[in-house]
């Protein structure tokens, strides 16, 4: 696939970026003769699971120190898309959905000949978490963590309405009707996220549709997507069994339903945290609901390393040694780790949570849509189409989403 370094350093200038604020910390040798390498990372509720993983690093090994800044979400990207093209970005880095645009950039290096001479077991990760960070066969990422995703309802509202639990096998009518059941004056039954792999994707798969084929082709127009999308916008402003788009720009999901302003909403595993300090043992866990089939997003963050790095043989070895089991059981206070058989940590810390449902489903899940070419500006216009949905009581589901396929073939084909 052709790469194109100096588009991706062009969007990052024309977005008003500053090239020479931004770099990351250049590379330096230890006072004693050691290699230095710089780590990024966003999460700071991951810190203590990093910290012990840089420490069992270097306890390893006496040739190379791992620095490490937690960047901030809100500066992470930009700080990424302006410091590597120009060599002073970090060496290793987390990586997520955007792997696209920067594999396509040759922004990221090819791990694949490395992992395999250290006898790395890729099987070991989900598929559709490799499969993120693959491109023509080539490795440019090692799975950290992964998503499940899944209904959490607030069990106190379920008994205060009298209304029975989910079940394993329930479906979009059921959903409807518990949501239905479940709205009065004080909340609502259901909350239809916005959101891509913790909201309406979930739907578009259960409903065996796809946002994208094969080929990275964009399909947001298939019958079986316009139906989810449908069925969602009707329980905003048909059903009235939850918050309305122009809502939720003011209350945001997480905070109506910890709130107890809404019974369900669908989330990933990356919540329940926040969930369960705020509900404790109210909150529950229950699959998705099915329509043609059981149906999923997964999600999860890699290990990456620059391309251009100065110091590629020190950043590689740090990231075989973050590949291995032991060095991603640390990773399960926070995030549940990628390699196989690492996870029973992560399902100690929620007893009362049947927790064990996240983790199943990524059995059936699908991986995040992502587009052959142009990426993110492509992926865009969709996110800006299902903004515009949710908030229009009057949308024409079928129009918007022709509309926005027309759109996102012309970005996805452009050179």
């Amino acid at each position: 696939m052709k790469r194109n370094v100096k588009g991706f350093m062009a969007l990052a200038i024309a977005g008003g970026l500053a090239i020479s604020g931004l770099g990351g910390i250049p590379s330096v040798e230890a006072s004693d003769g050691k290699t230095v390498i710089n780590f990024y990372y966003w999460d700071e509720g991951q810190k203590e699971g990093m910290d012990e993983l840089i420490s069992m690093f270097e306890t390893s090994q006496d040739e190379i120190v791992v620095e490490s800044t937690i960047v901030p979400w809100g500066e992470y990207w930009t700080k990424l898309k302006t410091a590597l093209p120009t060599g002073t970005g970090p060496d290793v880095f987390w990586m997520n959905m955007y792997a696209p645009d920067y594999m396509n950039a040759g922004l990221l290096l090819d791990l694949t000949d490395n992992l395999n001479e250290a006898g790395v077991d890729m099987s070991k990760y989900p598929e559709a978490v490799s499969e993120m960070y693959t491109q023509d066969g080539k490795i440019y990422g090692v799975p950290k963590d992964y998503d499940g995703m899944a209904l959490y309802y607030n069990k106190a509202i379920f008994d205060e309405m009298g209304v029975e639990y989910p079940t394993a096998d329930w479906t979009w009518d059921d959903l409807l009707e518990k949501a239905q059941a479940l709205t009065n004056e004080s909340h609502y039954g259901f909350i239809a996220r916005p959101d891509g792999n913790s909201g309406y994707q979930n739907f578009i798969y259960e409903n065996g549709g796809s946002l994208v084929d094969a080929d990275g082709m964009p399909t947001v127009n298939g019958k079986e997507v316009t139906e989810a999308l449908q069925f969602e916008h009707d329980l905003m402003y048909e059903y009235k069994v939850a918050p309305t788009g122009t809502e939720l720009l003011e209350f945001a999901p997480d905070d109506m339903f910890i709130s107890g302003q809404a019974a369900m909403i669908t989330s990933g595993s990356w919540s329940i945290q926040t969930y369960v300090e705020a509900l404790g043992s109210d909150c529950q866990i229950a699959e998705l609901p099915m329509k043609v089939k059981k149906g999923a997003t997964t999600h999860g963050l890699a290990y990456s390393v620059a391309a251009n790095s100065s110091n590629k043989e020190a950043a590689m070895k740090f990231v075989e040694f973050a590949a291995t089991k032991e060095a991603q059981e640390v990773t399960a206070k926070a995030a549940i780790p990628a390699y196989e058989g690492t996870s029973e940590q992560w399902l100690e810390l929620y007893p009362d949570q049947d927790v064990q449902i996240l983790l199943d489903s990524v059995a059936y899940a699908s991986p995040n849509p992502y587009y052959a070419k142009n990426h993110s500006e492509t992926a865009q216009i969709f996110t800006d189409t299902i903004s515009a949905m949710w908030v229009d009581e009057n949308a024409d589901i079928q129009a918007m989403l022709d509309e926005a396929q027309e759109k996102m073939l012309e970005t996805v084909n452009k050179e």
